[in-house]
């Protein structure tokens, strides 16, 4: 990007972009990353450094280096060009520009270099070779012709699932940020659009870009256009867009989870390629909806899978919602008269892209944030409340059974808890054979002749007899038990504290009324320990000498999200 320049006895050396655009101006976008002044010869003094463009498409900056000896060096890193917003702001095309950078002794010159510099049109995306999330400053989420778009999204969602509001991820249901990013998909595809081709190597070379009015006034897109199109309508709707690229070709991705990149920009395909997999992210492809026929965003997602091929040569991957959080924004919009987004007629539905189609999620992670309590509390109340971890990597709010737990079989868990309390000691068993496969009985035919359930029966009669069954096969049973036995005996010999507890009732709860995800919390927890004579007898369960606890995390992240006050006896 730079070369050295020398003179009888000095050296200058300048990095900077070799194009820039009005996106640069309005996200402070450094031009010249570095100036540096080497000096070979004998000490130098009364120096200073000049730069000026030509056009003026900048001030011209005058810096003093008073003294310089040899050998000495005087670098500035980056250097505070100040871009003019009307200059760059009203470029309709490409201009050729000079950065001239001069180094003087007094009056005399000493050192002078002329860097060709390209002034790119408002709309002109300089292409890779430069900042790459400066392309995110080209999604629109705020011209006139995004919301008249998204009103028919809003439509066209109430239409098929009963519910039209645009909510991005308020509901924590990737199915639901689907269905949005699906009717937005449609509504766009209603507009007719036909596709047109990009300049070639646009991805390093840049190409002008169409913004959202212009592409429904003319009617015209290329594949980037359709994917910051896209991008504004998401990003404006709550989603959190990505614009993907491969040689010669821009496609879309939006996340189903409210999250970001790492990065504003990476050129890991093996990332993006896992995140489709766990459904936590879609790629899909824009160039469908240009289409006779343009289907449904779950056939454009058919399309580009193809592209997560690793042996596709990937550019990048850009997350909109990243890149601003990195404070690169959105272009500022002229004046414009509103459009309807669909013309003076509005235009009618494409064939084949009526519908949303359908789309299956597995269980969904989504991110968690603590919610304010709208109640007054003392301090003390808020320091303990602070102690408490309220998000769901806690297991007190979201409990999962693993190898460290053993599921109990109950019908009565009160019954159970009052056993214990009692000082009673339950031995347990493997999980009944009753009405399973080695029974030859049919559960559902005896309960529907004898109407009664035998394995309930069966589980009361245990419990009367002071045994309790859990849900495990012998063999796993007996292993299960024999761990965490050493491990609760360990941590008491090691720290003089129970870690056993036997977890009674559950409560299961939802983040938001449509969350895809069912969430567990035990409701009390009695201290227990597993006692085992010997080997043959297996292992009893008792209560120890300790007050049963209420999930105080529960209860308080009842209090602060669903502003439930529930006191314990």
């Amino acid at each position: 990007m730079a070369r050295f320049i020398h003179s009888a006895d000095s050296m200058l050396f300048i990095n900077h972009d070799k194009a820039i655009n009005y996106a640069f101006q309005q996200n402070a976008i450094p031009v010249v990353q570095e100036v540096r002044v080497q000096n070979d010869a004998t000490t130098r003094s009364n120096l200073t450094l000049s730069v000026s463009t030509e056009p003026a498409f900048a001030d011209p900056v005058e810096i003093r280096m008073q003294t310089l000896g040899a050998g000495e060096e005087f670098r500035i890193s980056p250097l505070d060009l100040k871009l003019s917003p009307i200059f760059l702001g009203e470029l309709s095309e490409k201009v050729s520009g000079w950065l001239k950078v001069e180094v003087k002794e007094g009056d005399s010159l000493l050192c002078t270099k002329m860097e060709p510099i390209a002034l790119l049109a408002r709309n002109e995306w300089c292409g890779l070779v430069s900042l790459p999330e400066i392309l995110a400053a080209f999604v629109l989420p705020n011209d006139p012709a995004v919301m008249p778009l998204l009103s028919r999204a809003s439509e066209i969602l109430g239409e098929h699932t009963g519910r039209s509001a645009l909510s991005g991820y308020q509901d924590k249901s990737r199915k639901r940020a689907w269905e949005q990013a699906a009717s937005i998909y449609r509504a766009i595809a209603e507009l007719g659009i036909r596709y047109i081709n990009p300049p070639a190597s646009f991805e390093s070379t840049g190409q002008k870009v169409r913004f959202p009015s212009d592409i429904v006034t003319q009617r015209f897109g290329t594949c980037l256009d359709l994917v910051l199109l896209f991008g504004a309508c998401c990003e404006q709707s709550g989603l959190h867009p990505l614009v993907l690229m491969h040689d010669g070709h821009a496609y879309a991705g939006c996340w189903m989870d409210e999250r970001t990149l790492p990065e504003p920009a990476i050129d890991d395909l093996q990332t993006i390629r896992k995140l489709v997999e766990l459904q936590e992210l879609i790629v899909f492809e824009t160039t469908l909806l240009t289409g006779a026929s343009a289907g449904t965003l779950g056939d454009a997602e058919l399309v580009a899978k193809p592209y997560l091929n690793p042996d596709i040569a990937f550019r990048i991957a850009l997350d909109i919602r990243r890149s601003r959080i990195s404070r690169i924004h959105p272009l500022p919009i002229p004046g414009q008269e509103s459009t309807n987004g669909f013309g003076s007629e509005k235009t009618p539905p494409v064939a084949g892209a009526d519908g949303l189609g359908e789309r299956s999620f597995s269980e969904i992670i989504a991110p968690e944030a603590d919610a304010p309590s709208t109640k007054s509390a003392t301090r003390i109340d808020q320091w303990k409340s602070r102690l408490l971890d309220l998000s769901l990597r806690n297991r007190l709010l979201n409990f999962k059974a693993t190898k460290g737990t053993i599921p109990i079989l109950s019908t009565a868990p009160e019954q159970v808890e009052d056993e214990l309390a009692a000082n009673v000691e339950l031995q347990l068993l493997p999980k009944p054979q009753i009405m399973s496969e080695s029974d030859p009985r049919n559960a559902a035919t005896y309960t529907q002749q004898q109407k009664a359930d035998a394995l309930t029966e069966h589980l009361q009669e245990e419990l009367q007899n002071r045994r309790l069954r859990t849900g495990l096969e012998e063999a796993e049973h007996t292993r299960r038990l024999t761990e965490l036995y050493r491990a609760a005996r360990l941590a008491m010999e090691e720290n003089g504290t129970n870690t056993l507890f036997a977890a009674v009732g559950i409560l299961e709860w939802r983040e938001t009324e449509h969350s895809d995800r069912v969430l567990r919390a035990p409701l009390l927890l009695v201290p227990v320990e597993l006692k085992r004579k010997s080997v043959l007898e297996g292992f009893a369960l008792r209560r120890i000498d300790e007050e049963t606890r209420l999930n105080v995390t529960l209860m308080e992240m009842l209090r602060q999200q669903f502003h439930k006050d529930i006191h314990g006896p």
